[in-house]
């Protein structure tokens, strides 16, 4: 089966759902200590980015990047940035599976927002334009829908614990 740069487009956030829901529950029940838990995160997010770019570039969408070794020194640098923000979202007083959606929205609008830069960057001029506009759109809408995104599962979810007595 081939996967498609739009089929990795939707799939990805889920895996990343599920996947990071799972491990942060792992965490939660302390079944996995948080170290261990984070670097699986860290782990399957490079793998994700990395897989993704690599998706995309077999596709013709991505010229910027010609080899697999700008490839992979991108998703690294990726990778290390998500690890922070899986790190800061760790912290978060939610349930695992808010934690999870909260990370896949995130890793839905920087993935989104790389394709389209790279996107932009097969052109030789970047900013030449309306490419500058187009860009500014798509950035604003993935901005202010995963905004959206998140204030919705915030709302969502329990603050505190349900009372006892």
């Amino acid at each position: 089966m081939k996967i498609t740069p739009k089929k990795f487009s939707f799939f990805s956030p889920l895996l990343i759902f599920f996947t990071a829901s799972f491990i942060w529950f792992l965490i939660l029940s302390q079944t996995v200590n948080f170290v261990a838990g984070f670097a699986m995160l860290s782990l399957i997010s490079f793998f994700t980015f990395w897989k993704g770019l690599l998706i995309i570039r077999r596709a013709g969408e991505l010229f910027g990047l010609k080899s697999r070794k700008q490839i992979f020194i991108v998703s690294l640098g990726a990778a290390l940035g998500f690890s922070e923000l899986v790190w800061v979202i760790s912290f978060l007083p939610f349930p695992f599976f808010i934690l999870g959606g909260v990370l896949a929205v995130i890793f839905a609008i920087i993935f989104n927002i790389f394709r389209e830069w790279f996107k932009l960057r097969r052109d030789q001029n970047l900013f030449a334009g309306s490419d500058e506009n187009d860009f500014k759109k798509v950035l604003a809408k993935n901005i202010i829908l995963g905004a959206v995104l998140i204030i919705i599962l915030i709302f969502l979810s329990p603050w505190l614990p349900s009372k006892t007595f």
